[in-house]
């Protein structure tokens, strides 16, 4: 016989209301992220992922909501937002492997001009189609001058490649 699930278990188990929450200051706490995300609405649970020998964080965490909604509102109002002095790098957990494993959609932006953000970068792609994660690679909190920003469809990569490839930005060909 199925058992009957309670309504606020319901709202827990909403698919799509959790975050995947990277590029983390080593010293961010879990206390930290509850008041970084606190704002957007009640979180169901968060979890900071760390070092099962060390305790040390492994700089990234889980952050789940009870309704999509407020992990929208979550993920438009912080990504790339600063947590102790680093821009946080939100995307949509997925919990199939697929595409972060065969860089399904997946685009390597090199030649960016040091000025150029992870937001920025975003924002220049994002009229091509969905992002799921969007990262300019740094060192020391510099860039590299490269990055990467997958989609959520090899069209939407295309058309941003297509479209950008060999263009100027920030006195710089992409």
């Amino acid at each position: 016989m199925a058992e009957a699930v309670a309504p606020w278990k319901q709202q827990v188990l909403q698919r799509g209301a959790s975050l995947y929450v990277g590029d983390l200051d080593p010293e961010v706490t879990e206390t930290d992220l509850r008041a970084a995300f606190y704002h957007v609405g009640p979180i169901s649970s968060l979890r900071l992922c760390r070092c099962c020998l060390t305790g040390k964080s492994l700089c990234y965490s889980y952050v789940n909501f009870y309704s999509h909604a407020q992990a929208s509102r979550a993920l438009g109002l912080l990504n790339h937002t600063n947590l102790k002095g680093k821009p946080m790098r939100i995307m949509w957990c997925q919990r199939d492997p697929f595409s972060r494993k065969t860089g399904f959609a997946n685009l390597f932006v090199k030649n960016l001009d040091i000025s150029i953000s992870s937001s920025c970068l975003e924002s220049i792609f994002s009229m091509y189609g969905t992002i799921l994660s969007c990262k300019v690679a740094e060192e020391n909190g510099r860039s590299k001058g490269f990055g990467f920003v997958q989609f959520d469809s090899q069209d939407s990569a295309l058309a941003a490649q297509t479209a950008l490839h060999d263009t100027m930005l920030g006195g710089k060909k992409l």
